[in-house]
């Protein structure tokens, strides 16, 4: 049931202009300044005039106050009027005033494109602001805003074209973003802002804002501060125009999703298996006996299992598969059986490579064997120089001094051991090179000087290169110390979950560096020493760093020598250099980027969007390599991205939706009203009809009074003249 606002309310749209009603004082003022003391003095002459006053002294003192009064009621009306005084009352019928603008704000979120039978949600929409707009009166005019993530204001400036505005609206579809209510605000506030500047002279505005009414949505969860001003926005919006709701969400419709698709290890090469895990969520009312999940590779359908999903339920679903080249593949999960499409596949790209190239830069090499800092390393990466089974990693080992002279781009990994200090060029070669999606682990050890290391790799900044996760402090003292795993949360370490005898928690760490992580940082603590980080990573630019507080050879640990040695790390590079699947795998809306392109501004990119359409771009710098960015992501598939002369290569992204908006789940009128907009008038209706017009909604009208106000104040100046005119000839 709608409920209905108070009959009559009154207010003002700018409180502290009041305040110059003191100004209303001022003729009061000039007429007591300008009362002349005088002395009485007897004087014949004089006695004739006095008697004469006399008889007149009424009719004068009758015109100076009415003179008075009307300066001082003029004063007044000026003032009331600029400070936008507004009534709330219930309108019937059109207002024969003036003119009036309506706002319509379609959700155009994913959800939108649930159906019910052969009509989605998003075209019962569009089909009621048709009758919005039809049913107004000739000389209205319109806005129309799309809200998504972030909210499209399609039809910015108020149009009085109808006929225009109903093909723009037709022309509409929705997109596969989540819907954001705080932006969708914020930029009605803006189009009622240029609509009262650019046409002052209308006389009501309404907003119209035709959603499912999706609980995830309309619920948004903010901070204190976010909250309030989300809250005085929509206060200050239902000051100055009628709010309306309109819930097309009805009849409520069931859903399932793939809300997840990961790999459980971090797979970068062509010679192992892929085992990959998705999650489908039952967001219905139903139990989902048998589920149907398939698995589809490079767009060929390899594998179906079948899951129970009682309501409310999700479940994990396991598959392997060994690729046989390398190359970007892509792999695919999909369900069938709701009325929501879009969230029924989900997409992972894959890009394998044949070998991973690692290069260990040296900070204290030796001629003598395992006599050099990264010579334990090198054999663990390259277990096939040992007598082991080569396991895909290809690992080049330099002295520090060629570091700069190395191409980096090359190499899938770098790995820095016991380097003492870097150069500010060699700080920003690495930053380039983790701006081209490369991963860098340090590992610190006799010799590093900490100090040196935050002076050249920790300085944030506009200018700056901050490249640590973590700030490098003094040594710790010498003793046994032994791995916290932190319960093996990270994936780095997941490997060693329910093997305690690996060797991971019992090998002694003779010494590490104090490791202190920032208030605000992004890193996460892998592995720890008591309480104290020993490794930390973290993303940077389009990489990521790793950062171990202890030594790679046997100087400070005897990690070297154990069975734990081998298998950390080579989950530590493959984890790390992993990060660049991620950079293929975006969510909708998110731009997709390739680092690492040479020419900038010459390389001309075609992008195929998953409609088949394809558009052109040029690449752009950033720092000193260019990079291409491309924006419009607004739909869930797969973009294929293929540079042209002078280098030719091409990239593939999935872009999944946020499942966030897979939940269509309603929000009830009550909880609008009493947890999102607290003391906000609207109305709340489930479908339109001539009886649901304006005549119901609650409208601010500050155009009537103002106008009144100000033609009242002109008919107070004129007859300020009048009558100064006619009492100073008669007084003459």
């Amino acid at each position: 049931m709608p409920t209905f606002p108070p009959l009559f309310g009154f207010g003002f749209s700018h409180l502290s202009m009041l305040g110059w009603l003191a100004a209303a004082a001022a003729p009061i003022l000039i007429h007591l300044w300008s009362r002349r003391n005088y002395h009485e003095a007897p004087w014949a002459a004089m006695r004739w005039l006095v008697a004469a006053a006399r008889r007149q002294r009424r009719r004068l003192r009758f015109e100076q106050w009415l003179l008075l009064a009307v300066r001082t009621g003029l004063i007044v009306l000026v003032v009331v009027a600029v400070a936008g005084p507004y009534t709330d009352r219930p309108h019937v019928g059109f207002d024969a005033a003036g003119r009036i603008h309506r706002m319509l704000l379609l959700d155009g979120s994913y959800s939108m494109a649930a159906a019910d039978g052969d009509t989605t949600r998003f075209a019962r929409a569009k089909a009621i602001a048709r009758q919005i707009v039809g049913q107004a009166r000739q000389g209205d005019c319109f806005s129309l805003i799309l809200m998504a993530s972030p909210p499209e204001a399609v039809v910015k400036i108020p149009s009085v074209a109808r006929a225009e505005v109903l093909d723009t609206l037709d022309q509409l579809q929705p997109v596969d973003t989540s819907f954001d209510l705080p932006a969708a605000l914020q930029a009605a506030e803006k189009t009622l802002e240029t609509a009262r500047r650019e046409q002052p002279e209308l006389a009501r505005h309404e907003l119209y804002f035709l959603s499912d009414m999706q609980q995830a949505g309309w619920s948004p969860r903010l901070a204190k501060g976010s909250r309030d001003a989300f809250r005085n926005r929509a206060r200050r919006l239902s000051a100055s125009a009628a709010m309306v709701v309109i819930d097309v969400g009805q009849p409520p419709v069931d859903n399932l999703a793939v809300t997840r698709l990961d790999t459980l290890q971090p797979s970068s090469t062509a010679r192992q298996p892929v085992r990959l895990q998705a999650t489908v969520e039952n967001f219905g009312r139903q139990a989902r006996k048998g589920q149907a999940v398939e698995l589809w590779i490079d767009g060929r359908r390899i594998e179906q299992r079948q899951v129970d999903l009682p309501p409310g339920a999700e479940a994990a679903v396991e598959f392997s598969y060994q690729f046989s080249t390398a190359g970007d593949h892509v792999a695919e999960v999909r369900i069938e059986g709701d009325d929501l499409e879009v969230d029924n596949r989900r997409r992972l790209v894959l890009p394998l490579r044949e070998k991973l190239r690692v290069l260990c830069v040296d900070g204290h090499p030796s001629g003598k064997p395992f006599g050099g800092a990264a010579d334990y390393l090198a054999v663990a990466l390259r277990p096939e120089s040992n007598g082991l089974a080569n396991d895909g990693i290809d690992v080049d080992t330099v002295a520090e001094s060629a570091l700069v002279e190395r191409d980096l781009g090359a190499y899938d990994s770098v790995v820095l051991c016991h380097v003492a200090q870097f150069t500010t060029s060699e700080a920003r070669v690495l930053d380039d090179y983790l701006r081209g999606g490369g991963s860098l682990v340090f590992f610190l050890g006799p010799g590093v000087l900490g100090q040196r290391y935050n002076r050249e790799l920790l300085r944030p900044g506009q200018d700056g290169i901050a490249l640590l996760p973590a700030r490098i402090g003094e040594p710790a003292p010498d003793g046994a110390y032994f791995i916290n795993p932190l319960q093996y949360k990270h994936p780095m370490v997941a490997a060693f979950r329910g093997r305690p005898r690996a060797g991971l928690t019992t090998t002694p760490i003779g010494r590490y560096m104090k490791l202190e992580l920032p208030r605000t940082a992004h890193g996460r603590v892998v592995l720890a020493v008591g309480k104290d980080p020993l490794v930390v990573e973290q993303p940077v630019h389009n990489g990521r760093v790793v950062l171990v507080a202890t030594s790679a050879d046997t100087s400070w640990n005897a990690l070297p020598v154990g069975a734990a040695y081998v298998p950390l790390v080579q989950e530590l590079i493959r984890w790390s250099v992993g990060s660049r699947q991620h950079q293929r795998n975006v969510p909708v809306g998110q731009p997709l980027v390739v680092p690492a392109v040479p020419e900038p501004g010459e390389t001309l990119a075609t992008v195929q969007l998953p409609n088949g359409r394809t558009r052109e771009i040029r690449c752009r710098r950033e720092g000193d390599r260019g990079m291409l960015r491309f924006q419009q992501t607004n739909a869930a598939g797969l973009y294929r991205v293929r540079l042209g002369p002078p280098v030719e290569r091409s990239y593939t992204f999935a872009v999944n939706p946020d499942t966030t908006e897979s939940d269509l789940a309603p929000i009830a009128p009550e909880s609008l009203r009493r947890d999102v907009w607290p003391d906000v008038p609207l109305q709340w209706h489930t479908g339109w009809d001539a009886q649901s017009s304006p005549a119901l909604a609650p409208a601010a009208s500050t155009a009537g009074l103002v106008g009144s106000l100000l033609y009242a104040a002109l008919a107070m100046l004129l007859l300020d003249s009048l009558l100064a005119w006619r009492f100073g000839y008669r007084t003459e």
